[in-house]
């Protein structure tokens, strides 16, 4: 997965906490921080409804967290192609995550289950609207999401 994919997956990982104990990788946790600063500076909607996604009652219902962290994960690569300091900084946070998997095996185990899961959430979602588009019969649960087509 390209540098930013990997990047906003961390950060995704990261904002909702769900991570290993990060407290070894204490430049990912600066990095993330920086992606978070910047995103609060620059795109102060988009941080504070990120925020609002991981906190437990914004999550959707029924154990579909993934769905909510592939939003996240959306969200922060749209910030980033849109703000060049923002893709820098998600970028790095990639690459430093990709260099850390080498050496913490917990480390590379969560983010390939979590881009793994990213990856279901995505064309799971798509094949939905697909579905609807066609008249077949299925459903899509989005509370408080935007799906931009």
């Amino acid at each position: 997965m390209e540098p930013l994919t990997t990047g906003a997956i961390a950060f995704a990982i990261w904002l909702s906490g769900k991570i290993i104990d990060w407290s070894t990788e204490k430049a990912l946790d600066q990095a993330a921080e920086k992606v978070m600063q910047l995103l609060k500076r620059k795109f102060p909607e988009t941080a504070n409804a990120l925020q609002a996604v991981v906190e437990p009652l914004a999550l959707p219902p029924d154990g579909q967290e993934d769905i909510g962290e592939a939003v996240l994960v959306e969200e922060v690569k749209k910030a980033a192609q849109a703000d060049q300091e923002i893709k820098m900084a998600v970028e790095a946070l990639g690459n430093d995550v990709k260099e850390a998997t080498k050496h913490n095996s917990e480390l590379d185990k969560a983010l390939r289950e979590k881009q793994s899961n990213y990856q279901s959430a995505i064309t799971n979602s798509i094949e939905k609207v697909v579905n609807l588009a066609q008249g077949i019969k299925s459903s899509i649960n989005i509370q408080n999401q935007t799906i931009n087509l």
